[in-house]
């Protein structure tokens, strides 16, 4: 793999979910794209469809989703999305996942020690090394082992939680971690500070982080990159900079309008509807009900992507724009 090539892509992603007789698009065409070492941002608010992503591209896809499309590359090699036994072969070839609820992802009946044990005997680490990788991994976290290591999970605090979870994904020495909304259950100080531990992992192991989150405030101190996901369809991709500077997509600038700025007040206007609140009908944007420039042409079809000024936009404002 040349030092240009992505270290993961996704292209044209399309997953059904499939409940008794009915069947309905909650992915359509979903594609993005990570380098090593760049921490990525996949924001939209819940039910957009950012979980379901994630887990199908590694092979999680749940009882009830059926993947229609898509292919999946990691490290140079491409593979068919609804292949998911295929894909999920990379989860122990170089790809970690850290999730929201760490708690809820430790196993109960396991001290935190032995959490990472665990990992480690799937990875064939022998016996004799593995008390000191444990200590390390723990050491690397910012945890000590000789204190902690012995507690179960709900002996110990929310971050804490954490960061034994970040020691089972850190484990298997991956080159990408899924982060799915990993602060989620973290008082503001702790979700900081862990935030600030991924980019440094980053920088010093060239670890590549997609940062799943609805919380536009904190993919833009940390992210390089951004998709933004609405209704299982991609609005606006590309430089973070870039989208935050000039938001281009109805829907990009009503979720930056809805941020509170310390440094700037603003009224906080909040977009009207939800995510699912139109049909469920897929060819035609998913905003367009709650688009304040919504026209006739919006439900005629899936808006194609445009490149213009710095990043693609899903949106037919912009068909004579492009450059």
């Amino acid at each position: 793999m040349s030092a240009d090539a992505p270290l993961f892509q996704i292209d044209g992603l399309t997953i059904d979910s499939i409940r008794a007789d009915r069947r309905r698009r909650i992915v359509q065409d979903v594609s993005l794209c990570v380098a090593p070492g760049q921490i990525y941002g996949l924001v939209g608010e819940s039910g957009s469809g950012k979980s379901v992503s994630m887990m199908a591209s590694v092979g999680l896809a749940t009882t009830g989703l059926a993947v229609q499309a898509g292919t999946v590359r990691f490290g140079g090699v491409v593979q068919q999305a609804v292949d998911q036994r295929g894909l999920k072969q990379n989860l122990s070839h170089g790809i970690s996942l850290l999730f929201q609820n760490a708690k809820g992802a430790l196993s109960p009946f396991l001290a935190t020690g032995a959490q990472v044990g665990r990992v480690l005997d799937r990875q064939a680490i022998p016996r004799a090394d593995r008390e000191a990788r444990i200590s390390e991994l723990f050491r690397v976290v910012g945890l000590n082992h000789a204190d902690l290591g012995g507690k179960y999970p709900h002996q110990i605090s929310g971050g804490q939680a954490q960061r034994v979870a970040m020691a089972c994904a850190l484990a298997t020495d991956p080159k990408l971690l899924i982060a799915d909304e990993p602060t989620t259950a973290l008082d503001v100080t702790t979700e900081r500070e862990m935030l600030r531990f991924l980019k440094r992992l980053c920088e010093d192991r060239g670890l590549a982080i997609i940062l799943v989150a609805h919380n536009l405030s904190l993919v833009s101190e940390y992210c390089s990159g951004l998709s933004i996901l609405h209704a299982g369809q991609v609005v606006e991709d590309g430089d973070l900079g870039a989208i935050f500077d000039e938001p281009l997509h109805p829907y990009t600038q009503g979720l930056i309008a809805a941020v509170p700025d310390v440094d700037e007040p603003h009224e906080l206007i909040p977009i009207a509807g939800s995510v699912w609140g139109g049909s469920a009908d897929i060819d035609r944007c998913r905003f367009s009900h709650r688009c304040p420039f919504a026209m006739p042409r919006c439900d005629a079809g899936i808006p194609t992507g445009i490149r213009t000024r710095g990043r693609n936009v899903h949106c037919v404002l912009y068909d004579e724009a492009a450059s």
